[in-house]
């Protein structure tokens, strides 16, 4: 069976192995070196491995088994590629971490991807599917919190012989891919480009070229829900403002009434500004571009038929930033 080797996959823990779309991704056998040698930004103990402040390196943890028969990729890559990539892809955004493939022999060549992890996208990613097993350490058998509850009525112990396992990353890439891959979704959005302007947003250390690629992700959906009724030309001259009310208004339901609209109209200036003098303007703080970052992991959360976090509560600074009351 065909098989290549992945770097910087974490796997979710007491989790040893993950199938999407037909590929199954299964740890090393030193996967617990492997993972302390990835990047880590904190201290952190309880779970199944220590996490320790570290810079960190690519590491190879996982092996992926190849099926048979490969489906061509749903996303437009610029290049001959296959389904593997699409689960690369989206692995990479629910992950935080630049999850990639490798043939045997290219571990030689110097490795162009960035081994840090990515500084965006923890709402998108807390963004994913609730789904959790007890897992029998002994068998592997899997059982549901009430077939759990049922069997250890009476036996609290019983629960030592199970870990509590999330298999959301396994579950919530599977049903991404069928989301984009379905007739109404791609009649929708198309061939999903703007996937690849979030993936570059999110991995940006700097808020500048971060705040940038997710205006032109709303800009990009701006088109998409107007292109059948307005020609190139229209879609070109609509000012800023309006296509960000747009959305606003479209995926996180606010109404834009006047003190609103001022507001827009500022941060859209501030957004041409950086973009034309390479400077963002002194009434412009960047919590704010910050908020409109966050605010687009939320919108791609919706995008990908996600129920989308608001962990660093987001929509409150949304509401704040446009003067209207919390809803």
């Amino acid at each position: 069976m065909n098989k290549l080797s992945i770097y910087n996959l974490e796997f979710p823990s007491y989790v040893n192995e993950i199938d999407v779309a037909g590929y199954k991704f299964k740890r090393i056998a030193d996967y617990e070196k492997s993972f302390a040698g990835l990047q880590h930004i904190i201290d952190a103990y309880g779970d199944e491995f220590e996490r320790k402040n570290n810079t960190g390196t690519h590491q190879k943890t996982a092996e992926v088994e190849i099926p048979k028969k490969e489906n061509p990729p749903i996303l437009p890559w610029g290049y001959k590629a296959k389904r593997l990539d699409d689960v690369l892809l989206f692995l990479t955004l629910f992950t935080g971490r630049n999850v990639f493939a490798l043939k045997p022999g290219e571990e030689k060549h110097a490795i162009t991807q960035d081994p840090r992890m990515h500084r965006n996208g923890g709402e998108f990613r807390l963004s994913t599917l609730e789904y959790t097993r007890w897992r029998n350490k002994k068998t592997g058998e899997l059982l549901s919190e009430q077939e759990m509850t049922k069997i250890s009525k009476g036996r609290p112990m019983l629960q030592f012989d199970y870990d509590l396992i999330s298999l959301r990353l396994e579950k919530t890439v599977n049903q991404v891919l069928a989301t984009i891959s379905s007739a109404g979704w791609k009649k929708e959005y198309g061939e999903g480009y703007f996937i690849f302007l979030f993936r570059q947003a999110m991995r940006q250390e700097d808020i500048e070229p971060a705040f940038l690629l997710c205006w032109t992700i709303w800009e990009h959906l701006f088109t998409l829900h107007n292109q059948s009724w307005l020609d190139d030309a229209s879609i070109e001259q609509t000012s800023g403002d309006k296509k960000i009310s747009f959305i606003l208004n479209k995926y996180l339901l606010v109404k834009i009434d006047g003190p609103a609209r001022k507001e827009i109209q500022r941060i859209t200036k501030a957004r041409n500004r950086l973009v034309h003098f390479g400077k963002i303007p002194n009434n412009v703080d960047l919590e704010e571009m910050r908020m409109f970052i966050r605010l687009t992991e939320q919108i791609m959360a919706i995008t990908l038929k996600l129920k989308p976090s608001n962990v660093f509560n987001s929509f409150e600074q949304l509401n704040k930033f446009l003067k209207k009351p919390e809803r």
